[in-house]
């Protein structure tokens, strides 16, 4: 299966904790192989997908053994919590037919269980079959997304652009920067980043969107997938 074999001097931007928990994000360039992408790219193909992507992906076994091999991976393992668990992956296509701006935003819904009653539980919605809703603030900071790029992801393709530091104000302040990453890279980011993509203007673009988080939550809420 995918070896994910780290290769020593890999580099990434942000390197220390400290820097990635004060601008929100981090790009690691080298975490797949040219032959992890190849067998990768084979099995999302194979994907039954309507539409531009699926959010229910951890359910599938290659996946759930990616999720697990990409937060040993060194780099990536010193930006997740101590106890990180995997609870979402999300296939993201572009294409020319499949083709979508997204502005500013932050990512804030989690999957769960089940509905239940909180006042600090909000925003409750049903999609493709699993619960989410936006947990307390104490929740959001411990997330952390994985986002795995299978094509090169540049200024023609809809590179993620993000606001630093805006995970940790509600306004945000300052310049918008793009994120460019390479085959097999990685954008390591808090998922309450402001953070935007335009639209395709050449190729495709392929993201495998993993979530990882405490490894419970406040009761009585519980992760419709851990791993």
């Amino acid at each position: 299966m995918i070896s994910f074999e780290h290769k020593p001097g890999t580099k990434i931007v942000y390197a220390s904790t400290d820097c990635f928990d004060t601008e929100g994000f981090a790009v690691v360039p080298e975490v797949a192989s040219r032959d992890d992408i190849s067998q990768l790219s084979a099995l999302c193909d194979e994907l039954d997908i309507c539409g531009a992507g699926s959010r229910n992906l951890l359910q599938l076994d290659w996946v759930k053994r990616l999720a697990a091999a990409i937060s040993e991976h060194p780099e990536i393992r010193s930006l997740l919590p101590p106890d990180a668990r995997a609870v979402q992956c999300t296939y993201f296509l572009k294409t020319a037919d499949k083709n979508w701006l997204v502005p500013l935003h932050r990512d804030r819904s989690i999957p769960v269980q089940e509905q239940f009653a909180a006042t600090d539980w909000t925003g409750w919605s049903r999609k493709e079959g699993t619960w989410f809703a936006v947990p307390p603030d104490r929740v959001l900071r411990q997330l952390v997304a994985v986002r795995l790029h299978l094509e090169e992801n540049s200024a023609d393709n809809g590179a993620l652009e993000v606001l630093p530091g805006s995970h940790r104000n509600s306004a945000g302040s300052g310049s918008r920067i793009a994120c460019p990453v390479p085959a097999g890279g990685a954008l390591v980011m808090k998922p309450s980043i402001l953070h935007a993509s335009s639209r395709l203007s050449s190729g495709r673009r392929r993201v495998l969107h993993f979530l990882y988080g405490p490894a419970s939550l406040p009761a009585p809420a519980q992760w419709a997938y851990s791993i």
